[in-house]
């Protein structure tokens, strides 16, 4: 399962609040020059294939295309797939498959969708069809966004930059000037909304108008453990079964919107072995210009605080919710992104822990810089930046712990109301702020065994990341265990209610005079949090200054040959279907319906291998020699969950859902040897709508189209 950085960055919200006695690193001379070692003989790197085949539409691959395959779109063709595809919510793709506004997608992409309007009912679970127009759910909030036309926007993003200026004033004039850019955008084109699209780390913008579809609705999803077959064991693997996939549809004015301008039709024939396919949707985040400073940030720092916070909170989660319904019900969509979450980023950490790929990536990133050092003008301009960047994450990996850990836990309710009062009485907040913190003071106080575990975790890494000598921890833990220091701060005056009303009518003054450890902690947090906030805020301002050198260089060097960074903006990538070596044998090109079943029977039909009733009851009305996955060479990431995968006529083969374990190290260099993305077979959607959901209204809607 495929989720976007966003939905990553919202599960790994800091989780204790603690200090900082910041000292800065000693300043190193810069290198006059720097060696430049040649790729190993036999081990040819290759910049065009670290950066992987996200093309974008406004620069694609014509001359490769043809090339590589014999195979030359013309513009018509472009258009056809850019129109069909979308951008879905905040985080998935998804395209329109029929003339009448129907949208494909994944099912993990709507499942909070779901949840926020099935009410007593539990589709996510059970499943969902409406048997007519009428029976479509709307699900508010929700947006689909149609990339309708671009224009590079380059010189107007820079003008006016000097050269020589300082990193924070060349970030404010781009900023400025994007601004700008923005509003008369939406003075231009009223009906659609305009995004300025930063390519190649920003050596190149571009500007992005979308048509909005803000009248979304359900129209069928299927059981989740027929979409999620597997579970977490399954996730990011392959052979695979999972049958993820909804149909939603557009409307506009009440009505379903008019696509017959622009939809995919669908395959009669599904995937072919060895056959040329196209992946069109919006991969989140890459990381294939990441210098090697960069990535060793990610590696000792980001991911292993992360992983350890998915590794403590996963399992006491899953407790609670194997003996509490309800609240299996209202966090199970939760708990499915953490999973993913948690398997995704200890893919990135060991992938950038893996010989081979860093290896291939230092040499990728050496012909790089040789290439900038043959070139006296490129190297003056471009050469000191990959030690700049080596400078500041180093610094970055040094304040992680800190940046990661001042906050108020969000399972210490305590410890929340005192950060809350903390704002409440600061004069440097809004007086907006200041009324928005003092309703929080006033939040009950309930007890809860999950969250006493949760925060127990929390206490532990933080003490771990932070060390003993950390003056909050000293506050809240010193020499006692993490028990007795819980039991410690759930005695804190901020748990009376009363004391709470005498401390906010005291203002700050009475916060700074009173001996309460836990005040006492988030006051400092509060001064604290400031100055590692803004230390972190100035790195981030000059590595994107840094990284824009980088991708300036890139572009100066390749041009449009290789393919920027994901941006979670509109790509296309070309790709074979094709199995791979897999644990000493063969892994095939697809799966069929006599896998799924098989793998139910050998797993006993327990969970997560087990089959929804309906699923066993219509067996025998199942072809099952129908495909339900297969695995191609397209180049994927996180966002493109939900993006479909067309043959060269533009027909629907499959819907992209996932990716094998191998492929997640194509965050940071692209390799198709044995990396693949996991698409749903087109075969296995039409069985389940018509032989289990009794959907045929849909399968008809499909087939009526694609005549």
């Amino acid at each position: 399962m495929l989720l976007p950085d966003s939905n990553r960055r919202r599960l790994c919200a800091a989780a204790l609040c603690t200090t900082l006695l910041y000292a800065s690193l000693s300043a190193q001379e810069e290198r006059a020059a720097e060696e430049i070692q040649p790729a190993a003989p036999g081990k040819q790197a290759d910049v065009h294939l670290e950066m992987g085949k996200m093309w974008t539409f406004e620069n694609p691959p014509l001359a490769y295309l043809e090339k590589e395959y014999g195979f030359k779109p013309n513009e018509k063709w472009l258009n056809s797939l850019r129109l069909a595809s979308l951008r879905f919510g905040q985080g998935c793709s998804a395209s329109f498959v029929s003339p009448q506004g129907l949208i494909m997608t994944n099912h993990h992409c709507v499942r909070d969708n779901i949840a926020s309007v099935q009410g007593e009912h539990n589709w996510i679970r059970d499943s969902f069809v409406a048997k007519s127009l009428d029976d479509e759910v709307k699900l508010p909030r929700l947006t689909v966004q149609q990339l309708i036309a671009s224009r590079d926007v380059t010189a107007e993003i820079n003008r006016g930059v000097s050269a020589g200026a300082s990193d924070e004033a060349v970030s404010g004039k781009r900023k400025a000037n994007e601004k700008a850019l923005l509003v008369a955008a939406r003075k231009e084109h009223p009906d659609l909304t305009p995004q300025v699209i930063t390519m190649h780390n920003g050596a190149t913008y571009q500007l992005y108008l979308y048509r909005i579809f803000d009248d979304v609705r359900l129209v069928c999803s299927p059981h989740l453990q027929t979409s999620h077959f597997g579970g977490d064991p399954d996730n990011f693997t392959y052979p695979r079964y999972g049958i993820d996939f909804t149909f939603c549809r557009a409307y506009v004015d009440g009505k379903p919107a008019d696509t017959s301008k622009y939809y995919f039709r669908w395959s009669t024939s599904g995937p072919k072995k060895g056959e040329l396919a196209f992946v069109t949707g919006n991969p989140g985040s890459t990381g294939r210009l990441n210098t090697c400073g960069q990535m060793n940030y990610l590696r000792d720092a980001r991911y292993p605080i992360l992983l350890q916070r998915f590794d403590d909170e996963l399992p006491i989660v899953k407790a609670q919710a194997a003996v509490d319904a309800a609240y299996d019900k209202r966090t199970k969509a939760q708990v499915l992104r953490m999973e993913n979450s948690q398997k995704a980023v200890r893919g990135y950490l060991n992938s950038l822990l893996d010989a081979s790929l860093t290896e291939a990536k230092g040499r990728a990133e050496a012909l790089f810089k040789g290439k900038i050092a043959a070139d006296p003008k490129l190297w003056a301009e471009y050469g000191s930046a990959w030690a700049e960047l080596e400078k500041i994450n180093h610094e970055k990996t040094s304040l992680e712990p800190k940046r990661s850990f001042y906050a108020a836990s969000p399972y210490s309710q305590e410890m929340r109301r005192a950060a809350a009062l903390v704002a409440a009485t600061d004069e440097a907040r809004s007086e907006k702020q200041r009324a928005a913190a003092a309703k929080q003071v006033k939040i009950q106080l309930t007890a809860s065994p999950v969250r006493q575990k949760l925060f127990a975790a929390s206490l532990r890494r933080a003490k771990q990341w932070l060390g003993d000598d950390d003056p909050v921890i000293q506050l809240l833990i010193g020499n006692r265990t993490i028990e007795e220091a819980i039991e410690q701060i759930q005695k804190s005056v901020v748990a009376d209610a009363g004391e709470v009303d005498k401390l906010l009518d005291g203002g700050r003054k009475a916060l700074e005079s009173s001996g309460d450890a836990v005040i006492r902690a988030a006051l400092l947090v509060d001064q604290q949090a400031k100055i590692v906030g803004a230390r972190m805020a100035e790195l981030n301002t000059r590595e994107s200054v840094q990284a824009t050198r980088i991708g300036r260089a890139l572009y100066a060097a390749y041009g449009n040959s290789v393919s920027p960074d994901a941006t979670f903006s509109l790509r296309f990538s070309d790709g074979l279907v094709k199995g791979f070596p897999c644990n000493g044998t063969l892994a095939p090109y697809r799966t069929t319906f006599y896998g799924l079943y098989a793998r139910n029977v050998e797993f006993d039909n327990v969970h997560p291998f087990d089959l929804p009733e309906i699923w066993l009851a219509r067996k025998n009305k199942i072809d099952m020699r129908k495909g339900v996955c297969f695995v191609a060479t397209n180049d994927i990431i996180g966002g493109n969950s939900g993006s479909p995968i067309v043959n060269t006529d533009l027909e629907v083969i499959g819907l992209i859902f996932d990716g094998n374990i191998e492929m997640l190290g194509n965050r940071f260099l692209y390799r198709d040897d044995v990396p693949r993305s996991v698409s749903v077979h087109s075969d296995a959607i039409l069985e389940a709508c018509s032989k289990i959901y009794e959907a045929q209204r849909i399968v008809d809607e499909i087939r009526t189209g694609s005549k």
